[in-house]
């Protein structure tokens, strides 16, 4: 069964629009895959630093007030953005099977938008990351729309194609990094733990 484009519920959800999120996306990916080679990186290295670059590169660019249409409800690891007005969230996942909650549960963020949602209508958006198995498919991106009861009324699927990086690119300057001044050690905070605990999809672990 083909289901219909979120654009067919909302304008606002243009393809152009989306493979532009699912372009950032990706480039996060793959750039993680390449850079995270060494013997001590694993999936969960690989995939947490992926989740933690995808999260920084959807605030880099909205920072950047480059995309009109891009907004921002939530910046924390359970991230809520919007694209003209519409909130989504993204997840590494099988987008076929997905078992994170970024798809499968409602952001607070999310409820005002999902309470105007008449019926047949999706009350919830999310990019999903299909890092295909084993390299043995190419990662694409779908953003699947759900009703507020877990229906999945439609899906666009993204372009995967991979853009490699040249060896030969020019390297930015390096900076000199001055020493800190020494003074009393403080004990050591684990990777935003404390608010990992306080959200929904915090490192979206692989």
């Amino acid at each position: 069964m083909t289901l219909p484009t979120p654009a067919s519920f909302n304008p606002e959800l243009s393809s152009e629009r989306l493979q532009q999120v699912a372009d950032w996306l990706l480039e996060e990916l793959f750039a993680t895959q390449d850079d995270l080679v060494r013997g001590t990186d694993n999936a969960y290295t690989q995939g947490t630093t992926t989740f933690g670059r995808q999260h920084q590169r959807i605030l880099a660019e909205w920072q950047s007030k480059e995309h009109p249409w891009l907004g921002m409800l939530n910046t924390s690891y359970a991230m809520v953005f919007t694209i003209g007005g519409v909130p989504c969230r993204f997840s590494n996942d099988n987008p076929d099977n997905p078992s994170k909650d970024a798809v499968l549960g409602m952001n607070p963020y999310q409820s005002s938008f999902a309470g105007f949602a008449q019926d047949g209508e999706p009350a919830k958006y999310c990019f999903v990351v299909d890092r295909g198995f084993e390299g043995l498919a190419d990662p694409y991106v779908a953003l699947d729309g759900y009703s507020s009861d877990g229906v999945h009324l439609c899906r666009w699927t993204s372009d995967s194609v991979r853009a490699f990086r040249s060896e030969n690119a020019e390297r930015p300057a390096s900076v000199e990094i001055k020493k800190a001044p020494l003074g009393p050690k403080q004990p050591p905070r684990d990777f935003d733990q404390d608010d990992a605990a306080a959200n929904d999809d915090p490192l979206d672990s692989p």
